[in-house]
Formats: structure tokens, C-alpha cells, sequence
């Protein structure tokens, strides 16, 4: 498989150049949720299915088609890898072109698959001091700890109420309504707040998101996150970011809440068309 800065380049080269992403749309089912999310570009055209289903286990359930438009071949993508990998290859994509420090503490809030991958891209990208895990499962934040602990790191779980000062990367992955960190943060933090990904969701609190220099994956975000409703300053997309625009604040804060483009940048770095 692609590393994770393999698919943060792909990320950054679909967004540069373009391609064809609608507003995924949204259709009940009985008991969740039906996304379809297409996209498209000169080379590749992608679908996305995702069911969200709280009775099922995993409850988010993801397929991938993709056809090379060259040769008319069609690919069965494996989804829930896709989507996990992707979205941490975005984070890692911002962090290492707005994270204000470039090595300390890792912060993990939510143990579970984003968690897992978030650890595996940072811990790629940047020099990591030691990694901090909060979650509400305890089986799955010991069980971050342990990989943590076998790539070589340092690891313990964070039982404070204040984000400790080494902290330099923050991520959180939780569909919690309500926030999951304090309101203060250490100076020149990068938070990934990549969990929450509807209006009434809300994994940073107000007064954090007020002061901090905030950027989004793309323009969708501005309606689908919580964190960014009403907001009363400009938030900066990922792809002004890559063309030099920069948002004023600290901490600095990066808002995903997914999109078709990504899976397509996955797709095409998984067909090794970079």
C-alpha cells in the first residue's frame, strides 16, 4: 500500500490541479444512512458508497469503485482502508505545511482506527517525543499504547485536565457532541480535529476555534462542521493553503470532515498513477 506521505503527495496534487467532486449526497435507510460520493478527474472516475448504520459493527461500512479512464478498467477498492489511510494522509498534509513546531508530543484523542492511523502517518512524517492517548474504551487506548510502544515510542495515557506543554500535535477522532479538549492548548499546536462531521458535533470548544488560525479540508466544511458554524473570521481551505494563503491565530486548527476528492487521490495513488 501507498505510505502515508505517498497519498498526502497525491492529496496535494488532485487539489492543484483540479478535478470533479459534487456535494456527497445523503439518503436514508432504515436504521442510518446511504453517502454516495463521486469524483472524477481526466484519468479516473471514483464512486464511494458508505452505509452508517449504529446497529452494525463496524457501523460505518465503505466500498470503493474506480475505472481508469485509459483503459477501461474497473477497481474494487477496499473502502474502510482507504478512507482511514486518506484521512490521515490529509492531516499529515496539513500539519507539515501549517504545524507552526516540527517535533514533540503527539496527542491522541480517540484510540480507534483514525487514532491508529494518525499514529502510523505522524509518527512517518515527524519526530516524535512520546504519544498520549485519551479515549472512552479502555481495551482500545491500551492497545494504542501497545503499538505505540512497539513502533519504539514513548506512550501513556493523558489523566490531566490541561494539555501538557510538549504537546505539538494534537489530534481528535471522536463522534463526541461535545468538545474533547480543554480550552487552552499549548502555543504553536497543530490540532487535526477530524472526528465530528455533522452541525450539532463539536470535538474543539468555541473559545479554541475563536483564537485559533483555522483551515478546512474544503469549502463543505463550512457547512457540515460543527466547529465552523457561525464562525465570524475567514477559515482558509486546504488548497489556498497549498497556494500560500494563510489564516491568523494560535493554535493552529485543520477541520476535515471528508470529501470525494480525497478518495480519489487515494485511488489514484493506490493504481500507482501518483
Amino acid at each position: 500500500m501507498p505510505s502515508y506521505l505517498a497519498l498526502a503527495e497525491a492529496i496535494r496534487g488532485v487539489l492543484l490541479r483540479g478535478a470533479e467532486a459534487p456535494r456527497r449526497q445523503v439518503l436514508p435507510i432504515p436504521g442510518g444512512q446511504f453517502l454516495v460520493m463521486p469524483a472524477a478527474d481526466p484519468e479516473v472516475a471514483l464512486c464511494k458508497l458508505v452505509t452508517v448504520e449504529a446497529h452494525r459493527r463496524p457501523s460505518v461500512q465503505a466500498e470503493v469503485w474506480a475505472k481508469r479512464l485509459d483503459t477501461g478498467e474497473a477497481f474494487r477498492l477496499p473502502g474502510e482502508e482507504l478512507t482511514k489511510r486518506r484521512t490521515a494522509a490529509l492531516s499529515l498534509l496539513a500539519a507539515r505545511l501549517l504545524a507552526p513546531r516540527r517535533e514533540g508530543a503527539l496527542l491522541l484523542v480517540g484510540p480507534g482506527a483514525q487514532g491508529e492511523a494518525h499514529l502510523e502517518a505522524f509518527a512517518e512524517a515527524f519526530p516524535l517525543t512520546r504519544v498520549l492517548v485519551r479515549g472512552r474504551g479502555r481495551e482500545r487506548v491500551l492497545a494504542l499504547l501497545q503499538k505505540a510502544r512497539g513502533m519504539g515510542l514513548r506512550a501513556e495515557e493523558w489523566m490531566g485536565a490541561e494539555v501538557p506543554g510538549d504537546v505539538a500535535f494534537i489530534v481528535t477522532a471522536t463522534p463526541s457532541p461535545t468538545p474533547v479538549l480543554p480550552e487552552g492548548v499549548p502555543g504553536g499546536a497543530f490540532i487535526a480535529a477530524v472526528g465530528s462531521f455533522r452541525p450539532e458535533m463539536r470535538e474543539v470548544p468555541e473559545g479554541l476555534v475563536a483564537r485559533a488560525a483555522v483551515y478546512c479540508d474544503t469549502e463543505d466544511a463550512l457547512l457540515e462542521a460543527g466547529e465552523l458554524q457561525g464562525l465570524a473570521k475567514p477559515v482558509v481551505t486546504l488548497r489556498e493553503a497549498l497556494l500560500g494563503r494563510r489564516a491568523k491565530g494560535d493554535p493552529v486548527l485543520f477541520k476535515s470532515v471528508g470529501h470525494a476528492l480525497f478518495d480519489l487521490a487515494a485511488a489514484r495513488a493506490y493504481l500507482g498513477l501518483g
